[in-house]
């Protein structure tokens, strides 16, 4: 099989850091792209990184809401590696944390920009590169969308964000149904243990009410969170062996029966 070039978003840190890790360890010919903010963290990243696994790994820094960023992505990457197989899009915000009557509505465009509309945009731009890759290496190309339970259930207060993650679902379906070349996923990853998590402990909970709030506080008091590599290894494995023709344009949770075949040895231990 020839190798692919996969492009993760929110890659410094978290989720998206741990999926190139489990790519960078399960392929030896696989090539990433990883984009963020945080030029400091991906270099940092890359620094520690053997020989062999620096010549696989490019990096973009910046902002998903800025034109410039997404072009920089495309070009860069069919310039270093000539193409595009797969791309995980983690990138994401949470705030505002906030009920209905409260919520600042300027936020929650903000929120959108970077959850919703940057994604659309950057799938737009990635459209012809996806098709073209799928035709040259007769596999069909991926995207991965990290969504939430906060799309079908109601955390208090998380309004903005769970809505957000509702309307990328369902472009997921519309993507499925309008390309033949280009599968897509949306996957729930459940509660996990990234900076997220302790920002809602720490800070975001004068959104919620306290009850809420002492919900996933809890979570972290139990050992309930789930270690990264579990839900990140399932989207990792997606893009590395291609979602199938049977569940392209679904919501699935990390641990559906139906991604048996694309779970981390961590969550095959338990």
């Amino acid at each position: 099989m020839t190798h692919k070039v996969i492009v993760i978003t929110g890659a410094s840190r978290g989720m998206g850091k741990t999926m190139a890790e489990v790519l960078l360890k399960e392929s030896n010919d696989c090539k990433l792209v990883l984009i963020a903010r945080s030029k400091d963290k991906l270099q940092e990243f890359v620094d520690s990184l053997s020989n062999d696994q620096r010549d696989r790994v490019h990096y973009v820094a910046g902002d998903l809401t800025n034109e410039k960023t997404l072009d920089s992505i495309i070009n860069e990457t069919t310039l270093k590696f000539g193409k595009i197989n797969s791309v995980i899009f983690n990138a994401g915000i949470l705030e505002p944390i906030s009920h209905i009557d409260k919520v600042d509505v300027k936020q929650m465009r903000k929120l959108f920009e970077v959850n919703f509309f940057s994604i659309v945009e950057l799938t737009q731009k990635l459209i012809p590169i996806l098709r073209k890759s799928a035709e040259l290496d007769n596999i069909k190309s991926s995207c991965i969308y990290v969504s939430s339970s906060a799309s079908t259930v109601c955390y208090d207060g998380w309004m903005a964000y769970g809505s957000s993650k509702a309307a990328l679902n369902h472009f997921t379906m519309d993507l499925n149904s309008e390309e033949n070349l280009i599968q897509s996923i949306s996957i729930d990853p459940g509660i996990v243990d990234t900076g997220m998590q302790v920002n809602i402990r720490e800070n975001l909970g004068k959104g919620m009410t306290s009850d809420a709030h002492n919900m996933f506080i809890e979570f972290h008091e139990k050992g309930q969170l789930l270690k990264p590599e579990i839900p990140g290894g399932v989207c990792a494995f997606l893009s590395l062996k291609g979602i199938p023709d049977d569940l392209s344009g679904k919501y699935l949770e990390y641990c559906d029966k139906s991604l048996d075949d694309f779970q981390h040895p961590l969550a095959k231990q338990k």
